[in-house]
């Protein structure tokens, strides 16, 4: 194992161990906030300072104003790396939740936080009744006022970083329920400089673009699938604009 890997491995166990302490913290000092999802912008905006920090990453985020413009919103970003929470994650509204499987509460510590922090929780296995636990999602982000992030890609993407997946009917169920506008949030290619998972934990230049809110209200149900592509479609392509202006160092 070269040089440089080994610093990489070291950086992934240290922000393993740094995700931990900050959840635990989380954890304990937040039980009288318990269900706040303020406690989600606490948890990442640390983290992703640490993240920034260790890894040398020179985040650049453009429009950010536009992902406050709504609330409640479902923001969609491309999954590249178990880094996009805090690279994408850093820029989500105060009042923001996760959508994770329930399984998720089991895991010590992050699981505890998870569930703390007032997140919502999802029965993949469930697969008979997904469209009612969709419309159940949607009705708590508007009773609650919230936002909440979503992978549509539904997995990270290990084959590339500039094509992106065939986007999963999950979050436009859930926009398409009640209405809420989808909110892209595109991130430029981590290759090589933030995959925690492949310890790619180099550094460099991050630049993530917030697209203009898309109205579902208006979209009749049989219309989801080409509405689906044409996120995917606007995505793609801000994503080889972003790519491009990476490496013209733009």
């Amino acid at each position: 194992m070269g040089f440089v890997k080994v610093i990489n491995f070291l950086k992934a166990i240290l922000l393993f161990i740094v995700m931990m302490l900050i959840s635990l913290l989380v954890v304990v000092f937040g039980i009288p906030w318990w269900g706040n999802p303020i406690l989600n912008r606490v948890f990442i905006q640390v983290f992703s300072k640490y993240v920034c920090w260790l890894v040398g990453i020179d985040r650049i985020v453009i429009d950010e104003e536009k992902i406050y413009s709504r609330r409640p919103a479902v923001l969609v970003g491309n999954h590249q790396s178990a880094l996009d929470f805090a690279l994408i994650g850093s820029i989500s509204p105060k009042y923001s939740v996760v959508v994770g499987k329930k399984e998720i509460i089991f895991l010590p510590l992050i699981g505890w936080y998870f569930k703390v922090a007032g997140n919502l929780m999802i029965d993949r296995s469930n697969k008979a009744d997904s469209h009612g636990q969709m419309n159940k999602l949607a009705e708590q982000l508007v009773d609650r006022n919230l936002t909440t992030s979503i992978f549509p890609e539904g997995t990270r993407n290990k084959k590339s970083n500039e094509v992106l997946l065939p986007f999963k009917k999950g979050p436009f169920y859930i926009a398409f329920a009640k209405g809420l506008p989808i909110i892209p949030v595109v991130c430029s290619s981590l290759k090589n400089i933030a995959v925690w998972e492949r310890f790619e934990l180099n550094g460099g230049k991050v630049i993530i673009k917030v697209l203009d809110p898309i109205e579902t209200k208006d979209v009749p149900m049989s219309e989801m699938n080409a509405f689906i592509e044409r996120v995917r479609n606007l995505m793609q392509t801000e994503l080889d604009q972003l790519n491009q202006k990476v490496k013209n160092n733009e």
